[in-house]
């Protein structure tokens, strides 16, 4: 088993409450959208299918005095629980058989039963009643019949007590003020927001990709080079996202020197000197991490040869504006080329390359020969460090046998995109292969960034493969105003003396 698989420490499942939280926090407008279509489309339906209601009301207050007697506090507080009383009596069986006798059998029993509401009014002898229909005549006629009869029911059941009518009922001449809209509309919105989060937690938990470099390091027990935040150009000013131009941003620039820092640190205690970038998955971000690598380590004054093996999709010479080299890195290992004429200086950037500008067939053939391998082996004592960007690691097997032959690998994680289990699947078949993986670069880090949508163009800023998935377009790099050339830097011999 290999020293960097740890799934054996995940137990259940894990939920990052914060981490939803955020990943919410990014889908907020979403959020809204879903709100308003569900509320709208809630409304609607209200209102086609609610029915217009009439009401026709009238009020009665109990009264157990006789006349000119002054009601005292204990007086009042029998009127009250004698209302009460009476709530029940009017809302009875009998009370509605009477009304529905009285409706002539026009009226039938369960119109008026459902019709029919009898309130008190809190800490009084007031007694309301309501009549409610989708007919103002029929709401009208019940309510009627009511007051005909009500007597003759409550003096029946209750003959100690007169409830006298105040407020008698009356047609109405307009609908009810109907909220049933409002209200399927809120509960439309909530429903809609509750199931777009409950979809999101269930991706989110399915899903179990990085949300943030702590995460990266206490899951896969792995250093953690740096966190490259995720640069973000709303005014599309930054050309290419390279160390080399200031309009990236001082925090992208001092976290590749930090990076530089800790290979710089590695290569001094152990004597590694070729280092294979690579990645689970394609469109992480690891051609612009190796070559921002490289160029770290450049400006630090070390001979740095960054070489691109993705013969599949090559990328540094566009990345570094780099054009018309003719032979490449795939040239030389079929014998077509010799090293020297291959190996190119880049003109401000004190680096050099081997590449190709064009794919190549066979690119798994071609890095497994010897010949490879040998390339790598000459020209190491030439360089103080050679740069390795490779081929995804669960996707082809390039990076695996390139691990075969190099010192050590960096793995490029970029936020919230390759699932755990490619991760530690690319880790194993790595270090499988004899290259020890002294840490991982967390890359596109949107931590304590806000506005940054997950569906946005987050991958052209900070290099990917692009939207066709494997081997597709180039995402938007910014070539530079940089050239190529052999005089001020050379090779071979001059870079012997320079180091």
């Amino acid at each position: 088993m290999s020293k960097y698989d740890n799934s054996n420490k995940q137990k259940g499942i894990e939920i990052n409450i914060l981490g939803y939280l955020k990943e919410l926090s990014k889908r907020i407008w979403i959020i809204v959208l879903i709100a308003v279509l569900c509320a709208v489309g809630g409304g609607v339906l209200g209102k086609v299918t609610s029915t217009p209601t009439y009401t026709s009301s009238m009020s009665f207050i109990v009264n157990t005095l006789t006349e000119n007697v002054m009601a005292g506090s204990s007086e009042v507080s029998a009127q009250i629980n004698i209302a009460n009383t009476f709530k029940y009596i009017l809302s009875g069986r009998e009370m509605k058989n009477a009304v529905t006798e009285a409706c002539g059998g026009t009226v039938p029993y369960d119109v008026v039963k459902n019709s029919i509401t009898v309130q008190t009014v809190a800490s009084t002898n007031v007694v309301e009643v309501y009549v409610i229909t989708d007919d103002p005549e029929l709401s009208y006629k019940i309510a009627s019949a009511f007051v005909d009869n009500y007597d003759d029911v409550v003096s029946k059941a209750y003959s100690n007590a007169k409830l006298v009518i105040c407020d008698r009922p009356a047609k109405a001449e307009k609908p009810n003020n109907d909220r049933t809209p409002m209200i399927i509309a809120i509960i439309s919105a909530l429903a809609g927001i509750f199931v777009y989060c409950l979809i999101i937690f269930i991706m989110f938990i399915v899903k179990d990709t990085v949300k943030s470099s702590d995460e990266l390091n206490r899951k896969l027990d792995l250093p953690i080079l740096g966190s490259v935040q995720y640069v973000e150009d709303k005014n599309k000013k930054v050309k290419s996202l390279l160390v080399v131009d200031k309009k990236t941003g001082f925090s992208f620039i001092e976290t590749y020197k930090a990076i530089r820092t800790k290979i710089e640190s590695n290569s001094i205690k152990t004597g590694n000197k070729v280092y294979v970038v690579t990645s689970a998955c394609e469109n992480e971000g690891k051609s612009t991490v190796s070559t921002n690598i490289a160029l770290s380590l450049a400006q630090n004054g070390k001979a740095v040869l960054l070489v691109d093996s993705d013969f599949r999709n090559p990328s540094i010479c566009k990345l570094l504006g780099v054009s018309g080299i003719g032979c490449g890195f795939s040239d030389v290992i079929n014998g077509k080329a010799d090293i020297n004429d291959a190996i190119k200086g880049v003109k401000n950037f004190s680096l050099y390359i081997l590449a190709n500008e064009r794919p190549a067939a066979n690119p798994s053939e071609l890095l497994s020969t010897k010949a490879a391998e040998d390339i790598i082996e000459n020209v190491r004592n030439q360089f103080d460090y050679i740069i390795i960007d490779s081929a995804p690691a669960s996707v082809v097997t390039d990076a695996s046998v390139i691990a075969g032959y190099s010192d050590a690998a960096i793995m490029v994680v970029r936020e919230d995109y390759a699932p755990f289990s490619r991760i530690r699947m690319s880790i194993e078949d790595i270090d499988s292969n004899g290259a020890e993986i002294i840490g991982c670069v967390f890359n596109g880090d949107t931590n304590g960034i806000s506005g940054v949508s997950r569906y946005g163009s987050k991958g052209s800023r900070y290099g990917s493969y692009g939207a066709k998935g494997k081997y597709g377009k180039y995402g938007k790099y910014g070539y530079g105003e940089y050239g190529y050339g052999y005089g001020e830097y050379g090779y071979g011999s001059s870079a012997k003396k320079k180091k």
